[in-house]
């Protein structure tokens, strides 16, 4: 008996690589990516880990890791995924009947000349109950009267985190809604949209994924190519997490960029901001752990060959920091606002979403505030009405860079430009005095540094406002 064990072992041993070396095997998953009966080459493949491309026939063999969930493609410029209840499906579930089979992707060709294209940046909108999606559905409204307005123009959307707030039974509402405006709408995930209560960060997506897909993934449209990263890292204490990119998902993404000339025009979408100013840039401070990105030094790295465009929310406030010639991260202020709590954000943003357009390799941008037309870029106080500046008039300019130029003119005389300053908006700290009206009585105005100030000479003066924006659009208010 003792010698037939000992032949079993040694046969396992030969037989069976994870016994002798204690490597799990991987396994082969192949199919085919094709338009219209037309096979596409060159499509980029993965699993969250290995990657291949098509053949000349469409063809691709992937190795597929053995924690691998997903099975899916970096959708080629051109060409669309099916979308399904406002959800891209560039993905296939692996379970035990395919994941050496076969699996294939059908795409269909954009009606549209991509080189010129449009998306939405849309952060925060944080539902967490069945009484706010009225509320929320006044925003999508908006952002469909926008496509409305440009039916010539393809446009997709890429949220960035916090789709419901701590309520995961309200991500099939949100999904419907979204599916009426008709347009792709890819999702990265927040904070607020994790599995709390695990035991480790790897079951902290499981429900996103259930209705998203993978949690970091990649697609183009025209020149420009879109990466979606999981930068939320739940550390399994009760609701904890810090601003982190696992190892993992580094390497996925600098075997993603190999595929993309250096040069290229990047857009990475996360949820927890990579920066919050300069100094956060410069030295690491632990206050800072669940608000940005402890580890965005390495990111920074694999962008360096290209123009990149870092786009995340989290904060509901909005801020532009140009991190170095070619990285820009947009902090985009919430759809949501200060949680549904009136029409502001902290900051005095207005409640709203960023709007981006792409020629070729560049992109422009502004942001759209709900229930305003795109000029409504600044609001503007009289002297007198910033309890802060009494002596001042006063402007909030949220989408304002350090390329911005602010002037103000008196009795048409331009005097010269505005001078930044830091402080509360004084329309926000009037929407949040009554505590109880509010939901969340922790909510109250913010200071910011997108505000400006100016010292007329004479307070009988006709006072005119001009901001220019980095791309020589001029939006104006009289007094």
């Amino acid at each position: 008996m003792k010698g037939n064990i000992f032949l079993i072992l040694i046969f396992l041993s030969i037989w069976n690589p994870v016994f002798s070396s204690g490597k799990v095997l991987t396994t082969v998953c192949k199919g085919t990516v094709s338009c219209n009966g037309t096979k596409l080459s060159g499509v980029v493949v993965t699993d969250g880990t290995n990657f291949c491309q098509t053949d000349s026939k469409g063809n691709y063999s992937l190795e597929v890791s053995p924690s691998a969930s997903f099975v899916y493609i970096s959708s080629p410029a051109g060409y669309n995924v099916p979308v399904e209840n406002s959800v891209p499906q560039f993905y296939k579930n692996l379970n035990e009947n395919n994941r050496s089979g076969k699996i294939d992707f059908q795409l269909t060709e954009s009606k549209f000349d991509e080189n010129r294209h449009s998306f939405i940046a849309w952060a925060d909108p944080q539902i967490k109950a069945n009484e706010e999606l009225p509320l929320y559905k006044e925003a999508v409204a908006d952002l469909n009267n926008l496509l409305k307005a440009n039916p010539q123009i393809s446009f997709h959307a890429i949220g960035c985190g916090d789709i419901v707030g701590d309520n995961p039974a309200l991500f099939d509402s949100t999904k419907h809604t979204l599916s009426k405006i008709g347009i792709p709408f890819y999702q990265s995930m927040g904070n607020h949209d994790m599995k709390y209560y695990g035991r480790s960060n790897e079951t902290a997506p499981v429900v996103f994924e259930k209705h998203f897909g993978p949690t970091y993934y990649s697609f183009n449209k025209g020149k420009i190519h879109y990466v979606v990263l999981n930068d939320v890292f739940y550390i399994g204490r009760d609701y904890f997490y810090i601003g982190y990119l696992p190892e993992q998902q580094l390497a996925w993404l600098e075997k993603d960029l190999s595929f993309v000339p250096e040069g290229s025009t990047v857009v990475v979408m996360f949820h927890i901001p990579s920066a919050l100013n300069e100094n956060d840039i410069k030295t690491f401070e632990y206050a800072n752990i669940s608000g940005s990105m402890t580890n965005k030094k390495a990111l920074y790295e694999l962008l360096k060959p290209y123009q990149a465009h870092l786009i995340s929310g989290h904060l509901h406030y909005t801020r532009n920091i140009v991190i170095s010639p070619s990285i820009y991260e947009h902090i985009m202020s919430s759809v949501c606002g200060a949680w549904w709590q009136g029409p502001y954000a902290e900051d005095g943003t207005p409640k709203g979403y960023g709007v981006f357009e792409a020629d070729g390799n560049q992109i422009s941008w502004y942001f759209k505030s709900i229930g305003h037309e795109k000029d409504h870029q600044l609001r503007v106080y009289p002297v007198g009405a910033n309890p802060e500046q009494p002596e001042y008039i006063t402007a909030n300019i949220w989408n304002w860079d350090p390329e911005w130029k602010v002037f103000w003119y008196e009795n048409d005389q331009r005097m010269g430009e505005m001078e930044a300053y830091s402080g509360l908006d004084p329309e926000t700290v009037k929407s949040f005095a009554d505590k109880s009206k509010l939901a969340y009585q922790w909510i109250s105005a913010r200071k910011t540094e997108h505000l400006f100030r100016a010292k007329p000479i004479s307070p009988s003066a006709i006072i005119r406002i001009e901001a220019v924006d980095r791309f020589g659009k001029t939006y104006q208010v009289n007094l």
